[in-house]
C-alpha cells in the first residue's frame, strides 16, 4: 500500500519516560527520510514537539492542526511546514482523517485515545480505508489491544474488524507494518453493523 501522508497521534506531556521521547524522535526522522509527510496535533511540547522537530531536522514536511483555544495559550509549534488553526477539536480530528492516508498512534493520554478510536470508528464505517498502526513502546498499547480483542470476542465487533489495526514494536517497523496491512474493503459499511 502506498503511504504518502501519515497522521500521527501522540501526547503533549513532558513528564513521560525517556523511551517515549526516543521513539517519537525516531518516528519523525524515519518518516521524513522515507519522504512521508506527517500530520499531527500542532503542539510544540511533549512527544508532539519531539516528533515534529525530528522530522523537520531530517528535511520532512510537517503539518500541524491545532484548535484556536490551544493557540491562545501558545501551545502551537510555529516552526512546522504548515500550521493550520481550526475552530475546535472536532474539526481537528476530521482534518487528520481528510489529509492522511495512514494513521499511527504513539503512546498518549485521553486525547490520543480519542483520535485513535475515531480513526478506527471511521474505518469500521467505511469513511476511510487507511491503515491504522499502534506503536507499542514499553508495551503501552497492550491493554488497549486486549480491550479491542475483547470487544470482538463479546460480539460488539466482528472477526473482520481484527484487520482494522496493527501493532508495531519499534519505530523502524511502522512503515513496513502500515504498508503490509490488507486493503480495507470499500463495502465495509455493509458489515459494520452486526446482526
Amino acid at each position: 500500500m502506498s503511504i504518502t501522508t501519515v497522521a500521527v497521534y501522540c501526547a503533549s506531556s513532558n513528564q513521560v519516560h525517556p523511551d517515549y521521547f526516543a521513539a517519537a524522535r525516531r518516528t519523525g526522522e524515519l518518516f521524513a527520510r522515507a519522504g512521508v509527510a506527517i500530520v499531527y496535533g500542532g503542539g510544540r511540547n511533549g512527544l508532539m514537539g519531539t516528533l515534529a522537530d525530528s522530522a523537520l531536522a531530517a528535511g520532512g514536511h510537517v503539518t500541524g492542526v491545532i484548535p484556536e483555544f490551544m493557540m491562545e495559550v501558545e501551545w502551537g509549534h510555529t516552526a512546522v511546514s504548515d500550521l493550520r488553526v481550526v475552530p475546535d477539536m472536532h474539526t481537528r480530528t476530521r482534518t487528520f482523517l481528510e489529509l492522511a492516508d495512514g494513521f499511527v498512534a504513539l503512546p498518549g493520554g485521553c486525547g490520543t485515545f480519542e483520535e485513535l478510536f475515531q480513526a478506527l470508528t471511521w474505518k469500521r464505517l467505511g469513511l476511510h480505508g487507511g491503515p491504522v498502526t499502534l506503536l507499542n513502546t514499553r508495551d503501552y498499547f497492550a491493554a488497549c489491544v486486549t480491550l479491542l480483542e475483547h470487544s470482538i470476542a463479546e460480539g460488539f465487533m466482528g472477526d473482520r474488524h481484527h484487520e482494522m489495526w496493527s501493532v508495531a514494536q519499534q519505530p523502524e517497523d511502522l512503515l513496513p507494518t502500515l504498508r503490509a496491512m490488507p486493503a480495507w474493503p470499500e463495502g465495509a459499511r455493509r458489515f459494520a453493523r452486526l446482526e
